[in-house]
C-alpha cells in the first residue's frame, strides 16, 4: 500500500511525504516513493499515526451495573475515531491473583476487537507471593496497573498500605503503577454532608468531589513516587492544581506523568444544572470555565504529557429515572471523539500545534507503555498504523454518527472541525467513508515493554 500526496504529521514535525507500507509495516516515508503497490489519494490530508488510546473501559462489569460497550462495539467506535490501539484494565478480583485477572480479561477481549490492544492491571490486593506474580506480569506484556484510591467497598478500592508496598517494588520491576486520585474520606464527607443537606440531585455531582479530593491524592502519590523511588501515572486529572503539583515535583526529579481526557477540556460544570445531567457524569467530575482554561494553559506550556479517552461507555437507559448523584455509576463514551475534539478545540484555536496532538495522543501514551515504536509514530519498522484525517470540514457533531452502544455523546451538538476519513491498522483498512471494512477478530494483543523514564524526560 502506498498513500500518496498527503502531510505527515509525527511529535517531531510535519512534512509533505508518501508513505509505503510493506508487510504490516512502514517500509519508507518521503517523497516521491514510486511503485506498483495500492495507492491511497492523501491530497489535502493529514497522515497521523493512529491513535493510543492508553485508557478505556470496555465490557466494564462494577457489580451493580455493565457498560453497553464491549470489545466489539468498543474497538469499532475506537476506529472510526482513529484509534489503532486501545489499553483496556484487567480487573482483579477477590482472592485472584495477577495472572489469573489477566488470563481472564484476555479470555474476554482475544478474538473480539478491530484493533490492538494492551491491557493494564487493577490491583485491589497483593495475594502471598505477589512479588513473584508482579515479575510474571511483565514478563507476560502487562507492565503497568491502576490504582483506585477512592471507591471504598468495591472491587476496585486499594488502601494506602497496598498501593505504597506495591511501588516499593515497581521500580525494580520496571512497573508503571497508575493512581485514580481522590481521596475517598473527603468524597463520603462531602456526599454525607450534602445528603444531610437534602442535596442529593445530580446538579451536585461536582460539588460532592471537590477538586481538594483529588489534589490530596496526587499529594499522596507523589510522596510515595518520591519515598520509593517508583514511578507513578496520574490519570484523568481535571483540576490544575494537581498538574501543578506534579510539575512541581518533576522539577525535583520525581518521575510523575500527567493524563487529562477531552471532557475536562472541551465541557463545565454548568452541565450538571441542565436537565440532561446525566449525559456528564464521570469521576472525577467537570469543573468549572476557570479550571478548564487553567488546564488548556498547562496543556500548552507541556505540563501534561498522555490524553486518554477513559472511555466507559454506559447508556442513557441506566440512568433513566436516576436524579442521586450516589446511585449512578460514573462514565462517559469518548474513545471515538478524542482525535476529533483535540483537533477543534486545541489545534484550530492554536492551542496545540498538529505535533503536539500526535505527541499527547499517539507518541507519548506509546512511549509511557512500552510501545514505542512499533505503536504512536511513522517511521520505518513502525506498525502501519495510520490515520487519513481531513482538516477542513466543519459540522455539528450528533451522537447518530457515532458507533459506542452507549446511544450518546457528551459532545453532542457541539461545532466540530475535522473528520476521520481512514483508518489503517497494521496496512489493513478498518474503517472507510463512515463504515468498518474489517473483521472483528483483526486485533491483537500487544505486549507492553517495561517503563522506561527515558522515553518521557522531566
Amino acid at each position: 500500500m502506498l498513500i500518496r500526496g498527503g502531510t505527515v504529521v509525527t511529535a517531531d514535525g510535519e512534512r509533505k511525504a508518501d508513505v509505503l507500507i510493506r508487510d504490516e509495516k512502514v517500509a519508507e516515508v518521503r517523497e516521491g516513493i514510486a511503485g506498483d503497490a495500492d495507492v491511497i489519494d492523501a491530497t489535502g490530508l493529514l497522515v497521523l499515526p493512529g491513535v493510543v488510546d492508553p485508557h478505556t473501559h470496555l465490557l466494564l462489569d462494577t457489580g451493580t451495573a455493565r457498560t453497553a460497550d464491549d470489545f466489539e462495539s468498543g474497538s469499532l467506535s475506537a476506529a472510526a475515531g482513529g484509534v489503532t490501539t486501545f489499553l483496556d484494565f484487567a480487573p482483579q478480583l477477590a482472592g485472584q491473583r495477577f495472572t489469573q485477572a489477566l488470563q481472564s480479561r484476555r479470555e474476554l477481549i482475544d478474538g473480539r476487537s478491530y484493533i490492538d490492544y494492551a491491557v493494564h492491571l487493577n490491583i485491589a490486593h497483593l495475594p502471598d507471593g505477589w512479588e513473584h506474580d508482579l515479575a510474571a506480569l511483565v514478563e507476560a506484556g502487562v507492565t503497568s496497573a491502576k490504582i483506585y484510591t477512592t471507591y471504598r467497598g468495591t472491587i476496585f478500592y486499594a488502601d494506602d498500605w497496598t498501593w505504597y508496598r506495591l511501588m516499593e517494588r515497581s521500580r525494580e520491576a520496571g512497573f508503571l503503577v497508575q493512581v485514580h486520585a481522590e481521596n475517598d474520606a473527603i468524597v463520603e464527607g462531602m456526599a454525607q454532608q450534602l445528603v444531610a443537606e437534602g442535596k442529593r440531585s445530580l446538579k451536585y455531582h461536582a460539588v460532592a468531589r471537590p477538586a481538594v479530593a483529588e489534589a490530596e491524592a496526587v499529594g499522596r502519590g507523589l510522596l510515595f513516587s518520591r519515598a520509593t523511588g517508583s514511578p507513578v501515572y496520574f490519570v484523568h486529572l481535571s483540576t490544575p492544581l494537581a498538574v501543578d503539583l506534579i510539575s512541581e515535583a518533576r522539577r525535583g526529579g520525581v518521575q510523575a506523568i500527567a493524563e487529562t481526557c477531552p471532557h475536562y477540556l472541551v465541557l463545565d460544570d454548568s452541565r450538571y444544572a441542565q436537565p440532561d445531567a446525566a449525559r456528564y457524569v464521570m469521576t472525577p467530575p467537570l469543573r468549572d470555565l476557570k479550571s478548564q482554561g487553567e488546564l488548556w494553559d498547562r496543556l500548552s506550556r507541556g505540563a501534561i504529557q498522555s490524553i486518554g479517552s477513559d472511555h466507559c461507555g454506559f447508556s442513557l437507559s441506566q440512568r433513566a429515572g436516576i436524579d442521586d448523584f450516589r446511585e449512578i455509576s460514573p462514565g462517559i463514551p469518548g474513545v471515538e471523539t478524542s482525535l476529533l475534539l483535540m483537533h477543534s478545540f486545541g489545534v484550530v484555536p492554536q492551542r496545540l500545534s498538529r505535533s503536539d496532538l500526535v505527541r499527547l495522543l499517539c507518541t507519548n501514551p506509546a512511549k509511557i507503555f512500552g510501545l514505542w515504536p512499533q505503536k504512536g509514530d511513522l517511521q520505518a519498522g513502525s506498525d502501519a498504523d495510520l490515520v487519513l484525517f481531513d482538516p477542513r470540514p466543519t459540522r455539528v457533531l450528533s451522537a447518530a454518527e457515532l458507533h459506542s452502544r452507549a446511544d450518546f455523546s457528551p459532545y453532542d451538538g457541539l461545532t466540530v472541525t475535522g473528520k476521520v476519513l481512514s483508518t489503517i491498522c497494521r496496512g489493513r483498512v478498518i474503517y472507510r467513508d463512515g463504515a468498518i471494512v474489517s473483521r472483528r477478530d483483526f486485533g491483537r494483543f500487544v505486549k507492553c515493554r517495561v517503563f522506561d523514564p527515558e522515553m518521557v524526560p522531566l
